[in-house]
């Protein structure tokens, strides 16, 4: 009977239990605890620190895109939409909304009169520059706007941004004097009307940052209180959620020790969704497995003993193979070692001598032959061989097959016909390597001259299809067996087991022009038809690969 762990149980005598210093829940609780004060920290200094710069660049923003709708709104309806006071009403929101005071200057060859509501003052520019000396910390708004009015006539380059070039300029006041008198404020100034020469008319405003500074003083003041109370309450709060995450993993630490001893009776069986609950699903996935252990013992001795069978059906064919090359040239180097002996022992003379000689040459062209394939086949499927693959007109090598496959039929008035398209001018152009596809068609004509009876017919043919052409070699005479027409592409392999040497061949012929055309990504296959029997591949066209 399985037993179940509803909760967390209590450790026997002689189980370990982990200091809780080492443990995965103080780790929680010293990371939780530090990241969270460390970021609450941050934040505080962050929001203290940079409140009140925030605040001044979004005031600027924001006053430069209301003065600049005002002073556009003026120019259009002027003084019509005045109040009683003398200024519009939309002067007066501005005010409100940005704690400011706004006034309209006209400046006249050095002369600046300054309209406020319905009052006016107008004097000469020299008795402002004075200003700053005159105007004490505690002055009344009327004084900070003289001091503005005066810190911006006398910095050239502000007035000629906005009386020359019709810019309108935001920014803080320097202030005066040991306390900064005047420097809590901000200097607003938009054109409404310039000559280009520092004469025209001008919307002038100071806006005060007071509220704000006040405001961030209190930030700082309460970021110290709630930086005192988060030190008191996260550690608490840290401690518990340690408690609580780390909970079911001691759970699940009791349960591997349970099947680090073998003991596979124990299951969680928690219905927990989270990544914890997958791994409470893995623990008893992993005891239903372990009990069931022997069986996969049993299944991995039975695919040992398939690769150990596999392993010996390689070996089995390395033999063949091997033996294959021994009967191949065992023959020929008895004949010429029969003959060569024949000529040593100086018998016969003449003619005969020279047929000695002749079937010694005949049979070291055939051993040489044999090497040859043998090498081919090896390098290609090893995959040494690198193909050149360049478009050119297979039509030429159909017709230099077509005339081989004449010459090797001759003896037996063996027909060839050959039928390539009249559409394409004659030409079968194909992107593929020249030599590598001479030789496979050299050694499927060669193996359709050796099958045909004699008097019979081989076609040689090509047509188009979709992305290439298809070419195909037929020889009329018996056909393959079915269940032979596998195993025509292995090495060494006859289907007439009794054929000749000399009509024979190799044996490797069809093994090379399988590796030739799957190096080419060709499709390739051997079928019975038409009394006889068509080897067919195909090759891409060359405007396809180009």
């Amino acid at each position: 009977m399985d037993r179940y762990l509803e909760g967390e149980r209590v450790p026997d005598e002689g189980d370990a239990v982990t200091p809780w210093r080492h443990s995965v829940a103080f780790r929680l609780f010293a990371i939780t605890f530090l990241v969270i004060m460390l970021f609450l920290g941050g934040l505080l200094s962050v929001l203290a620190g940079s409140f009140t710069s925030f605040y001044e660049r979004r005031q600027i923003k924001d006053i430069t895109s209301q003065i600049n709708l005002i002073r556009d709104k003026y120019a259009r309806e002027g003084w019509h939409s005045s109040t009683e006071g003398g200024f519009p009403p939309y002067f007066y929101e501005f005010e409100n909304d940005f704690y400011a005071m706004i006034s309209l200057l006209k400046l006249d060859n050095g002369r600046i009169l300054v309209q406020r509501g319905l009052m006016s003052k107008q004097n000469n520019i020299s008795d402002y520059l004075e200003l700053p000396r005159l105007v004490q910390p505690g002055s009344d708004e009327e004084g900070k706007f003289m001091l503005a009015l005066a810190e911006w006539h006398q910095d050239g380059q502000a007035v000629d941004l906005v009386m020359k070039q019709g810019k309108t300029l935001v920014y803080r006041s320097h202030g005066i004097g040991s306390v900064n008198f005047g420097g809590d404020q901000l200097i607003v100034v938009s054109p409404v009307k310039s000559d280009g020469n520092r004469n025209g008319t001008l919307l002038f405003a100071i806006s005060s940052l007071q509220p704000v500074i006040g405001a961030a003083s209190v930030i700082r003041d309460f970021s110290w209180y709630a930086f005192g109370i988060a030190l008191v309450l996260v550690p608490v709060l840290a401690f518990l959620y340690a408690g609580i995450l780390t909970r079911p993993l001691r759970s699940l630490n009791e349960l591997a020790g349970r099947l680090a001893s073998l003991d596979f009776s124990v299951r969680i069986r928690w219905r927990r969704k989270d990544e914890i609950g997958k791994l409470a699903q893995t623990f008893d996935f992993l005891a239903d497995n372990l009990q069931g252990a022997l069986a996969e013992l049993h299944e991995a001795n039975d695919k040992l003993r398939e690769d150990i069978e596999r392993g010996k059906a390689l070996e089995r064919m390395r033999r063949d193979f091997v033996a294959g090359v021994s009967h191949e040239l065992k023959t020929p180097l008895s004949l010429i070692g029969g003959y060569a002996e024949g000529l040593q022992d100086n018998i016969g003379a003449g003619a005969k001598r020279e047929r000695y000689a002749e079937v010694i040459l005949d049979e070291t062209r055939r051993m040489s032959a044999i090497v040859g394939d043998m090498l081919d086949l090896s390098h290609l499927e090893a995959g040494q061989y690198r193909l050149n693959l360049e478009p050119f007109d297979a039509a030429e090598l159909l017709r230099e097959s077509a005339e081989r496959a004449e010459a090797l039929g001759a003896g037996r008035h063996v027909r060839v016909e050959l039928s390539i398209p009249e559409e394409e001018n004659g030409n079968v152009e194909v992107a593929a390597d020249r030599f590598r596809i001479g030789q496979v068609l050299t050694n499927l004509v060669t193996n359709a001259v050796r099958h045909a009876p004699e008097g019979g017919t081989i076609t040689l043919s090509t047509i188009r299809e979709a992305g290439g052409w298809l070419f195909s070699v037929h020889n009329e005479g018996e056909p393959i067996p079915q269940v032979e027409i596998p195993r025509i592409w292995g090495q060494f392999y006859r289907v007439d087991k009794a054929r000749t040497r000399e009509s024979g061949g190799t044996g490797i012929g069809l093994a090379i022009v399988k590796q030739i055309l799957e190096l080419h990504g060709s499709r390739y296959e051997a079928r019975n038809e038409r009394g006889g029997v068509t080897f067919a591949f195909t090759l891409p066209a060359a405007e396809i690969v180009n």
